[in-house]
């Protein structure tokens, strides 16, 4: 079941009035809470997996910006330039947007191909046949939706301009959800991408055994890559620069002891020679 709970903003945007008649995708909600997993108002109901997001509506540039967070995984997609009222092209927009980002996650760690992943697909499909659209709220989801927003402003501001469609809006999702959260119900930090393709492969496919801590070691090393990427773009060295400087100097002090007498070898080294071990411990703190 794929449940879209709109605040009251995105209830107005999803809104048209024609010929003094109100048109409007909403509907009673099909489940006891926005986080809820108890379907109700929903006759014959089959027993399903439950993707529930929130979705709110923010000014941004005079533009009208939608802003989609999953309440599960908190990850989060930004939407601009979609017509008042067009609920419908706001949905293939998120669930095209959605299959291309978890599709590239499931190739880059080679974990499904075009077959399998058409088979995750379908199952999407089959276990989501429509989506529901109703208004109400939640504030622990609404609060990291709010940053969303500030950070989207404060990126538009720096760049002067809206994301110009599809793939920049998706460019904004890929930094956003990268970054770490908290919610009550997770002991621990976490990050939207992360859990939003576990969320995906335990509910479309099957997990074998410990494959879940597979995926995590995999976005480890997938951050990695791009903090050393952008690293390098910023002219900043990397760890392997200290490690390459400290091989250097011990390979000069090694020299240095070869030459001089043994007496020399038991004296304090001065003060003044620099510890590159040290030196990279004090800058990563």
């Amino acid at each position: 079941m794929l449940v879209f709970n709109c605040t009251k903003a995105a209830a107005d945007f999803f809104t048209l009035k024609r010929n003094g008649k109100k048109i409007s995708p909403l509907e009673a909600p099909p489940t006891d809470s926005v986080s809820g997993s108890e379907v109700a108002n929903v006759l014959n109901a089959p027993t399903v997996p439950i993707s529930a997001w929130l979705v709110h509506e923010v000014n941004v540039q005079r533009k009208k910006v939608l802003i989609a967070m999953h309440v599960e995984t908190r990850y989060a997609m930004v939407f601009v330039g979609i017509q008042k009222g067009d609920w419908l092209e706001f949905t293939n927009q998120l669930l095209e947007r959605l299959f291309n980002n978890m599709q590239f996650f499931g190739e880059e760690f080679e974990m499904c191909d075009e077959e399998s992943f058409e088979e995750m697909f379908n199952e999407f499909i089959k276990l989501h046949p429509k989506p529901y659209f109703c208004q109400r709220g939640d504030r622990s989801v609404q609060s990291h939706i709010n940053d969303v927003a500030w950070q989207f402003e404060d990126r538009a501001y720096q760049i002067g301009s809206l994301p110009d469609g599809h793939e920049e809006c998706a460019s904004f999702d890929e930094w956003i959800n990268s970054l770490i959260r908290s919610t009550k119900q997770k002991k621990d930090y976490f990050h939207p991408d992360e859990e939003m393709f576990l969320d995906w492969m335990q509910t479309y496919s099957e997990l074998g055994d410990n494959e879940d801590k597979l995926i995590r070691q995999l976005f480890g090393s997938l951050r990695r890559q791009m903090m050393h990427a952008e690293m390098v773009k910023r002219g900043i060295p990397d760890d392997g620069y200290f490690d390459e400087m400290n091989d250097l100097l011990n390979q000069a002090i090694n020299k240095y002891n070869e030459e001089v007498t043994p007496d020399k070898l038991n004296e304090v080294t001065p003060d003044n020679v620099i510890d590159f071990n040290q030196a990279k411990k004090r800058k990563l703190h």
